[in-house]
């Protein structure tokens, strides 16, 4: 067989997904693969090779199994895994590599030896990422080094995690780098060192020669702003140089994943061939013989995967380039689809969770789009000077292999991508070049530092404007949601039809014609997402508000986005979309924003950029507001509606009424809670009343306005605030079921336990998003029903946290 380590990684593959979703135990694995090889070995006796070679995938598979098993008990089981979240505790171990660099904070990766918690200190083994945030009594940056004995005060914080009937993102994420759990220390006075690193530990060495470049990239381009220590230029280069990617403007990083130019800023596949190239074509002025340059990149790649200290996206390209370095060095003849086998069966072994990693899947689906393809493509595609023709066939054979990836994990479809990378691609070659020069010019002669830098910030804005070329252009870059895994089966199964040999001529145009329906829908996505009821949602997104309603039909409604007012996490981007996509949403016919506060809006920016829209209402418009601003750029085009009570909407047999405020409140007015929308669903004998954050003042004016407040579903006002759901308000609306939108562990202490107390005393029912997760009402006019997310990781065998009161 020509590559058999290529069809060994194949199920190998296979069996660790298994392993993920099977739930069996490593020895029934054992058992498994001991069977099949038994089984294997008497069918090659037999001679039924074709048989064994079965038997033998088959055996790949349980071993992949076995070992993704293995190593999640590992996972699970580790100490550090069972320490409560908010527990403050003293972490100390030794900093596995150099300090994360970020906008506002920085962060430590510890690998701990011991865990001091209530005055009680016990031996731990496990890694720990604590984020250290900038503070103004610590002007400086974190300069500790690779090796370093570190102890650090710090507290237990839950990854990002929201449980919207799925599998929260972090805890596999988690797993992919090793973490076992994550902290948050309140200042840098609160990290100390008890000892430094080896003085000749190489890897202490590189970490030291690290951070002079950070700081040579820092003096070279200073930011315009003093609370920034890097320029938005020095960043873009940090970026691609070093891989450190934390303190790029988030802008910036959108525009670059807009279109489709970000995987020049993962250290992957491109990163590294760009790196080859540059390597070879300097060896080549040396006139070295290919061997002898082939052992000097293999240094050089070792090297530079020190230098960015392991970054996952750098081991997988690395990995990849040394394997078939390695194979050149020894045989004279090496497979490139061996190589790519035997790269992921080392890469999985090492850490099985990678499989599910995002990077992982684009980095090898591309490899093996270029390798099946662009051969085909070359024959194909007109020779243009400069390589033209070969740069468009590179990224055509790599974008047609990933895009159904980029479409599930990203809901993104990008065609721009394959005319921007002719010129971005050449662009970061120069810029890598040229830094590479600029970063050991700048340790040794600064006078001549500050010209090189000048002109290095010329080419990253080149760089920069090039990736805008085509923005007036949506439909070479737009949002989708998840595509069917049928049509993305079919999808790959039209692209390997287009390699069958031409005696299969029926069967090819057959394949190809499937791959080709498959690829409009994929690209149209002409599923409609309509329901049968009315179905409210509230979705969890930490502590903020944000609720998705569905009308009977097609139509629907979103009422704030949530948001986080520290930070660069995006909730609307990374929580909200993603649900609406899950659910087949490309549409929202109303957006509300109940108040202009940051954990109901901040959200609704990616919100708006990412779907289409009908209508956005809103009751006050605050003074002038930077992200407000970008908000209302993101609605360009949408009609926006300042609404107040009396202003009603219907979709579905579904009637909302606005009920507060009663007046539109002056613009530029400083926004109140007070000033929330209010909204009653009512559909059939059935109704919803959404709250925002109103107080008990607005209550009582709602009961002296002698508004209809009945309704059997009532959003907690205020996140369970003690200044919110008044007795008398709470006669008036009767609920039945009570629905607090608050986030684990928040700084307020919410929900107030005298309104949980009052809840109780109601009889009714009360569902918080931060132990149920998301929660679902639906109604079909007679009835509400409810379901949550803690439910449904019950029923699936899954841990879950507590439910709320009943």
């Amino acid at each position: 067989m020509a590559f058999p380590l290529f069809w060994m990684a194949i199920p190998f593959a296979g069996g660790i997904w298994l392993g993920s979703v099977l739930g069996l135990e490593a020895g029934a694995w054992a058992a498994a693969a001991g069977l099949f090889l038994t089984a294997a070995w008497i069918l090659v006796g037999l001679k039924k090779t074709a048989a064994a070679f079965g038997l033998s995938l088959a055996v790949c598979a349980a071993l992949g199994a076995g070992l993704f098993v293995l190593a999640d008990g590992r996972y699970e089981a580790n100490a550090l895994r069972r320490l409560p979240l908010s527990t403050y505790a003293e972490f100390t171990g030794t900093l596995l590599r150099s300090p994360g660099r970020g906008l506002d904070r920085d962060s430590l990766t510890l690998r701990v030896q011991s865990v001091q918690v209530l005055g009680r200190t016990e031996p731990a083994r496990g890694v720990v990422r604590i984020s250290v945030p900038h503070s103004s009594e610590f002007p400086g940056r974190i300069g500790y080094s690779t090796g370093d004995r570190l102890a650090v005060s710090a507290q237990v914080v839950s990854p990002r995690e929201y449980h919207n009937f799925g599998e929260p993102f972090s805890r596999m994420y988690l797993k992919t780098l090793g973490l076992h759990v994550q902290a948050s220390t309140k200042s840098p006075l609160l990290v100390r060192q008890e000892r430094p690193g080896k003085a000749l530990d190489p890897r202490r060495l590189v970490s030291r020669l690290r951070q002079a470049f950070q700081r040579a990239l820092e003096n070279g381009f200073p930011a315009a702003r003093t609370q920034d220590a890097i320029s938005p230029e020095g960043a873009v280069l940090e970026a691609l140089i070093l891989g450190e990617r934390g303190r790029m403007d988030p802008d910036t990083t959108r525009a670059l994943q807009r279109t489709g130019l970000f995987h020049l800023f993962a250290i992957s596949g491109a990163h590294i061939g760009i790196i080859s190239f540059l390597v070879f074509a300097l060896l080549k002025v040396f006139r070295l013989r290919p061997r002898s340059s082939y052992a000097v990149l293999l240094v050089f790649l070792l090297f530079y995967a020190l230098l960015v200290e392991g970054r996952s996206s750098v081991i997988r390209a690395v990995v990849m380039a040394s394997v078939y370095i390695v194979g050149k060095l020894l045989w004279k003849d090496v497979h490139v689809l061996n190589t790519l086998g035997l790269s992921a069966l080392l890469i999985l072994i090492v850490n099985p969770f990678q499989l599910f990693d995002a990077g992982f899947q684009l980095t090898f689906t591309a490899t093996l789009g270029i390798l099946l393809f662009f051969p085909h493509l070359k024959k194909r595609l007109p020779r243009l000077p400069f390589k033209i023709s070969d740069m468009f066939g590179l990224s055509l054979a790599a974008q047609a292999a990933v895009l159904p990836i980029i479409a599930r994990s990203f809901h993104r479809v990008i065609f721009s991508g394959l005319l921007l990378n002719l010129l971005g691609i050449p662009l970061v070659g120069l810029i890598m070049a040229a830094g590479y020069v600029f970063l050991p010019l700048s340790l040794a002669a600064r006078c001549l530092a500050k010209p090189a830098a000048a002109a290095l910030a010329f080419l990253v804005r080149a760089f920069l404007a090039s990736s805008r070329l085509l923005d007036g252009i949506p439909f070479l870059s737009y949002r989708i949601p998840t595509p069917p895994l049928p049509v993305v089966l079919a999808y790959f199964a039209g692209l390997l039809a287009l390699l069958w040999p031409s005696r299969y001529r029926i069967g090819r145009r057959a394949g190809t014609a499937v791959g080709l329906a498959a690829f409009l829908l994929l690209v149209i996505y002409p599923f409609p997402a309509s329901v049968r009821e009315l179905t409210v949602t509230f979705l969890d997104v930490g502590q903020g508000d944000s609720v998705l309603v569905e009308f009977p039909g097609r139509a629907k409604m979103l009422v704030d986005g949530g948001g986080i007012p520290v930070g660069t996490f995006d909730v609307g981007e990374n929580v909200v979309s993603p649900f609406l996509w899950d659910k087949g949403i490309r549409r929202l016919d109303l957006l509300v924003l109940t108040h202009a506060h940051p954990d109901h809006f901040f959200g609704l920016e990616a919100v708006a950029g990412n779907f289409r829209l009908g209508e956005f209402w809103e009751s006050s418009v605050p003074p002038p507001e930077a992200r407000y601003d970008r908000l209302k750029r993101a609605l360009a085009g949408t009609r926006i509606r300042r609404v107040a009570r009396g202003e009603t909407f219907a979709r579905g047999g579904v009637e909302v009424e606005v009920l507060s405020p009663p007046a539109v409140p002056a613009e530029g007015a400083p926004v109140e809670n007070d000033a929330s929308i209010v909204l009653r669903l009512r559909f059939g004998r059935t109704a919803v009343l959404l709250t925002g954050d109103i107080g008990a003042a607005v209550e009582a004016e709602l009961l002296e306005a002698g508004l209809d407040l009945r309704s059997q579903v009532l959003k907690s006002p205020h996140h369970g605030s003690n200044s919110s759901s008044s007795a008398a308000f709470l006669e008036r609306v009767r609920p039945e079921t009570v629905v607090i939108s608050v986030g684990r562990g928040n700084a307020y202490n919410l929900p107030h336990p005298e309104i949980l107390e009052r809840y109780r005393a109601f009889g009714v029912r009360v569902f918080r998003t931060d132990l149920d997760g998301a929660v679902e009402i639906r109604s079909d006019g007679l009835a509400i029903r409810c379901r949550t997310d803690a439910e449904g990781r019950a029923s699936a065998g899954t841990a879950s946290p507590p439910t709320g009161s009943r």
